[in-house]
């Protein structure tokens, strides 16, 4: 299964991955990261990227700070943060 390249979110459907600027299919990013071959907010930083991704790992099971420490921990290392 892939990942989104800049959220870490898990993409195992087509319906999950972004499109490039030609439409055809984008299998780096997801489709709420990089919806219309752009990313969906460019000047998004690491740190706001983290803190936008909390409130939804908190809504799987994590606690604030795990999820803080996980997302920390794991999307440096995606394309998108290299």
């Amino acid at each position: 299964m892939k990942i989104c390249q800049s959220c870490g979110m898990p993409m195992n459907s087509e319906e999950m991955f972004g499109k490039n600027t030609d439409g055809t299919q984008n299998e780096d990013f997801c489709t709420y990261c990089y919806p219309e071959g752009r990313f969906n907010n460019p000047n998004e930083t690491f740190e706001e990227m983290v803190e936008s991704c909390v409130p939804f790992m908190m809504k799987e099971g994590y606690t604030e700070k795990e999820a803080r420490d996980y997302l920390n921990n794991n999307l440096k290392g995606l394309k998108r943060w290299q």
